[in-house]
Order: C-alpha cells, then sequence, then structure tokens
C-alpha cells in the first residue's frame, strides 16, 4: 500500500521559509555574477565597438571554458551534498580535494588550449581585421581565466550542496566591490588592461574568499558526525 507524506511535512513552515531563503540567496548570487559580466560589456563599449567585438570574442573563451568547470561544479555539489547530510567529514573533505585538484588540472588544459590555440580560434571566429589584432593584444588575459576562475566554480558547487547559501551570496557582493574598486583605480591608468585585470581579480577574489570560509565552516558544520559511510 503506497503511503503519502502528511500535509503537515509537505507545508513545514521552517522548510519552506528555509528553501526560500536558500533561493532567494542563489538569486542574489546570480544578479551579482550577472552584472560583473554586463558592466565588463558596458565598459567595452565605452571604448568603441572594435574593442567591444573584441572582448565578445575572449568572453565567449570563458563561457565556453566554463561549461566544462560547471562539469565539476556539480560533481563538487553533489558530493558535499552527500557528506553535509550523513554528517561524514572524511567524505567531504577527500571530496574537497579531489574537485579542487580536477578542477585545475582541467583549467590547466582549457588555458593552454587557448593560449596556443587562441589566434587560429579568433580568426575562425571573425574576418575582421582590426578585431582580431585588439582580441590577439587582450588573449593572455583570457587565457588566464579558466586557470584564476576554477576555484570559484568548485567552491561554487560545494557551497551549494552545503546549503550555506548566505556565505555565497556575501562572498559574491565582497567579490563584486572589489572588481568595481579595481575598476575604478586601473582603467584610468591601463584603460582595457585595467578592465580586464578587475575581471580576474573578480574572479580569484571570489574563489579564494569562499575557500576560507569553507575552511571555518567544515568544524561547525561536522561537531556532530552520524556513522562513518564510505568516502566518494
Amino acid at each position: 500500500m503506497t503511503t503519502h507524506p502528511s500535509r503537515a511535512r509537505i507545508f513545514n513552515a521552517v522548510a519552506l521559509r528555509r528553501m526560500i531563503t536558500v533561493n532567494g540567496d542563489i538569486m542574489i548570487r546570480s544578479f551579482a555574477l550577472l552584472f560583473a559580466f554586463a558592466f565588463f560589456t558596458a565598459q567595452s563599449a565605452r571604448q568603441d565597438d572594435v574593442v567591444l567585438a573584441a572582448n565578445q570574442v575572449l568572453l565567449t573563451f570563458f563561457f565556453v571554458g566554463s561549461f566544462f568547470l560547471d562539469g565539476l561544479a556539480t560533481a563538487a555539489e553533489q558530493f558535499a551534498g552527500r557528506a553535509i547530510g550523513a554528517r561524514y567529514r572524511p567524505a567531504f573533505e577527500r571530496s574537497l580535494s579531489l574537485t579542487i585538484v580536477w578542477g585545475y588540472v582541467v583549467a590547466a588544459v582549457l588555458s593552454a588550449i587557448l593560449w596556443f590555440a587562441g589566434p587560429t580560434i579568433i580568426d575562425a571566429m571573425t574576418t575582421n581585421q582590426p578585431v582580431r589584432a585588439i582580441a590577439l593584444v587582450y588573449l593572455p588575459y583570457a587565457a588566464l581565466t579558466p586557470l584564476v576562475g576554477t576555484l570559484a566554480f568548485q567552491m561554487d558547487g560545494v557551497f551549494i550542496g552545503a546549503t550555506w547559501s548566505r556565505d555565497m551570496r556575501n562572498m559574491m557582493l565582497v567579490s563584486l566591490g572589489v572588481y568595481l574598486a579595481v575598476w575604478w583605480v586601473l582603467t584610468p591608468i591601463l584603460a582595457i588592461d585595467g578592465l580586464w585585470i578587475a575581471l580576474l581579480v573578480f574572479l580569484g577574489v571570489r574563489g579564494a574568499a569562499l575557500l576560507m570560509v569553507c575552511v571555518r565552516r567544515i568544524g561547525p558544520a561536522f561537531a556532530q558526525e552520524a556513522s562513518p559511510r564510505a568516502a566518494p
């Protein structure tokens, strides 16, 4: 005979509030991330059409690479969620180390591909010679984005899986503030180089900030461990 969950369990007010809070935090984080890249595009457009087109070509490299890094973020999310649910710290720490290591392996491969094959890919994406020339100038920055950004992707997965959404939201806002500050200081001096450096700082600070919070979170999260489970 099939049993159904009770109405009280389905409409549990505490659980519903928790779900809404987590989703709200993720929404704010996502809007901040969208704003960061929209701001990058807007500042590129303020230069001229050629710079805008070149930077969009290079951002496409980052967005394509992010699909590969998102796969590892999904793995980190699944493993972290399972370990938190089981209250089994060794599984959490092992999944954390494995996804970080493999994240950097994948990022290094992506960066190498962009560094060495980037000129050929740029030529395939546009026939406009001024756009090609500008894209080649800033290609090294684009090639660094997977390496600098991989920790941010991986830690996003960990924090979503562990439902540490408030910390993820807060670190995103902190990183966004640093990004805007670096842009404000460097672009009057370095122009487009300053804009790219600000973007790299944004990606790097977000990953490093989340990792620091994660290290502090591990102890309290596993203060009362359940019976051991197999590590991933």
